[in-house]
């Protein structure tokens, strides 16, 4: 790194070594201060009641607010606030969407409908989530979820929940250091219809023991005569399919612990589990032999991990399993990521008579949208480069990148 703009030359002598460690240190105080007055402010912001950023939910909508609190105009997605001193407040929307909401709320309380049949009765009416286009993503469980818990719909701005710092994990903190500011929104429904809604969600959930739930899911099983999610998601009385993975790991794990269903049954499963943990143990190998240069970037538990090179290119890692096809031809099987199919792909292939890999191969990117088999010498991967060894990983993979520049 070289300095232009500082009074000592970049000669590498010690007076210039001593002034560039002295610069940044101020530097890095100065950061340091600018954000605890950054988050106070914000701080004070939100407990005026104005909102900081994202998207408003489904039945509101951002108004622009000027600094003598007079309302200026409605902002729609992806519009920013210009002007320093005006805030922004959430509104109603529509009449038809605010109108959605309450029924919310109403089959949750008066019709006693889990979360999962309140999203299939809006995707039977056609209720389209706000902002998302002539083709609006249906309704489901988180949608629905976050609706019926987010106290904003009662009026009620909550700020603070989550921080990170630096691009480092996520962290949640202790409701005691929450902003929380009643009164800031016009409410969509009143603070007693909303700790209903709060008060039957818990009773499915936080009040029941793992036992309770076991109970509950062999009653169902008794009943209905097979288990599905579907069957569980639909039951009034209990909790959602989420909250067994969240107690048990997953669905086949509480099957397993009230003796439902044949080992083969779930087959599918542990042999997904299975290549799961050989790829996690592969991602780890790899950054042992690069802990300086790659790292593991994973986003939640819904994305694939993927491996960031240091000062270099994202990464995207795909295991492809084995398969046969009808005529008994070995093949394998991959799932293009979704978002990922512009990033430099790291192929690794199953070993279809042991649990290990076979072989890796680094490509530009996967030009593939849905599911598509690879055969044992397949002219696709001559886009890229084999990977003999996986201490080639960072020469190939520069060597790539070079080729998808040509």
């Amino acid at each position: 790194m070289h300095y232009c703009a500082e009074s000592f030359a970049n000669d590498g002598s010690l007076p210039s070594l001593i002034m560039k460690t002295l610069k940044r240190t101020m530097a890095a105080e100065y950061s340091r201060e600018l954000s605890v007055k950054v988050l106070a402010g914000q701080r004070r912001i939100a407990q005026l009641g104005f909102k900081q950023g994202g998207v408003p939910g489904y039945g509101l909508r951002r108004m622009l607010v000027a600094s003598d609190g007079t309302f200026k105009q409605l902002l729609a997605n992806g519009e920013r606030k210009s002007i320093a001193t005006d805030r922004v407040t959430l509104v109603h929307a529509p009449d038809f969407e605010v109108a959605h909401v309450r029924e919310m709320y109403r089959m949750l309380i008066s019709d006693r409908l889990s979360m999962p049949e309140i999203a299939r009765e809006l995707n039977k009416k056609g209720v389209k989530q706000a902002g998302k286009g002539p083709v609006a993503n249906p309704w489901n469980y988180a949608t629905v979820y976050h609706v019926l818990t987010n106290p904003k719909y009662a009026g009620i701005h909550v700020h603070g929940r989550s921080t990170q710092k630096l691009s480092t994990p996520v962290v949640q903190l202790p409701k005691s250091e929450w902003v929380i500011t009643p009164g800031a929104f016009d409410p969509i429904v009143d603070q007693e219809t909303f700790d209903q809604a709060q008060q039957v969600l818990q009773s499915r959930t936080f009040n029941k023991s793992n036992q309770e739930l076991l109970r509950e899911l062999r009653s169902l099983v008794a009943a209905e005569g097979q288990l599905t999610a579907r069957l569980i998601d639909s039951s009034w009385e209990m909790a959602s399919c989420s909250t067994y993975r969240y107690r048990f790991g997953s669905l086949q794990d509480a099957y397993k612990l009230i003796g439902y269903g044949r080992a083969e049954s779930f087959r599918k499963f542990e042999t997904r589990r299975r290549n799961q943990a050989l790829r996690d143990e592969l991602l780890e190998e790899i950054v042992s032999r690069f802990p300086d240069k790659i790292a593991i970037v994973r986003y939640g538990r819904k994305w694939r991990p993927r491996l960031r090179v240091t000062r270099g290119p994202m990464i995207s890692v795909v295991v492809a399993r084995p398969a046969r096809m009808a005529g008994g031809t070995l093949c394998w099987l991959a799932d293009p990521p979704r978002h990922e199919r512009r990033l430099i792909t790291f192929l690794a292939r199953l070993n279809p008579t042991q649990p290990s890999f076979q072989d890796f191969h680094v490509l530009p990117n996967i030009d593939r949208k849905k599911r598509f088999s690879i055969r044992r010498d397949d002219e696709w991967l001559k886009r890229g480069q084999p990977l003999p060894r996986l201490s080639d990983l960072l020469d190939v993979v520069e060597q790539v990148r070079e080729s998808r520049k040509r």
